[in-house]
């Protein structure tokens, strides 16, 4: 039924469907990545690399503001893969081992989001995405912010133990200013800007792991629509009074 339903809204209406109907923060993720592409792109034809992609689910987001998107995925999840939504073209998942040293072609804007923190080896996983830009390309990584995850984790008795091996979880709380500046540095990219993704009162926060599927996901996400919740979904570092309202870190690069 799933699959059915999918089927025809992704065609009516996608933004808003998956805005309804998955995880409101990477709801509010792939709006704010789709815009940053759509802010930096110089032509309605693009390539985009989504690394540690799940379904495709972001490619739905650049297709409401691009004539034609050449999108290549890649995911660890064979499942995830197996779901793919979409039998265009233009569009093409593949299984890939993310740590290990992989290369594709060069894309106009590589993606990754809330992928770097699952992986031991941040630097050589960071080399690939770098990689796999072009010149003047971007790079735009998204990460949970260290401090606001220590900050919610103090309030809800979250671990604060990243795991120590590669299991699927957080091997890293996340990323600061400082570590995406670093980053910038030490690869001599140009740090574009930093932003601030998914804004969170404590409600939110608490119920960050709870609203990701079933009938409370819809109604909060339906809630949230009708602006009775109403939350900033990004903002760059320089218009917010309390970062650690925020639950993500977002940097742009470019490739010099």
């Amino acid at each position: 039924m799933k699959k059915i339903f999918d089927k025809i809204f992704l065609n009516l209406c996608p933004i808003i469907y998956l805005g309804l109907t998955r995880a409101q923060d990477s709801h509010d993720r792939f709006l704010f990545g789709s815009e940053i592409v759509k802010n930096n792109s110089t032509s309605q034809t693009i390539k985009v690399l989504d690394v540690g992609c799940g379904g495709g689910n972001f490619y739905t987001y650049l297709k409401s503001n691009f004539s034609n998107v050449e999108y290549l995925g890649l995911d660890f999840d064979v499942q995830k893969i197996n779901s793919q939504k979409y039998n265009e073209k233009n569009f093409k998942i593949i299984s890939q081992d993310l740590r290990e040293e992989w290369f594709f072609d060069e894309f106009d804007f590589v993606w990754s989001s809330e992928v770097i923190e699952h992986i031991l080896n941040d630097q050589f996983f960071f080399q690939n995405l770098i990689k796999s830009a072009k010149k003047e390309g971007y790079i735009i990584l998204t990460t949970p912010h260290t401090d606001s995850y220590i900050n919610f984790a103090n309030k809800f008795g979250w671990s604060k133990d990243p795991s120590k091996t590669e299991d699927g979880g957080h091997v890293r709380l996340g990323y600061t200013e400082e570590d995406l500046k670093k980053l910038a540095n030490k690869y001599n990219l140009d740090l574009v800007d930093i932003y601030f993704i998914s804004e969170c009162d404590d409600y939110r926060a608490k119920n960050l792991g709870k609203i990701n599927n079933g009938i409370k996901c819809y109604i909060f996400n339906i809630l949230y629509y009708l602006k009775i919740f109403n939350y900033k979904r990004y903002q760059t570092k320089n218009n917010i009074k309390d970062i650690l309202n925020y639950y993500s870190i977002a940097a742009v690069f470019k490739k010099k």
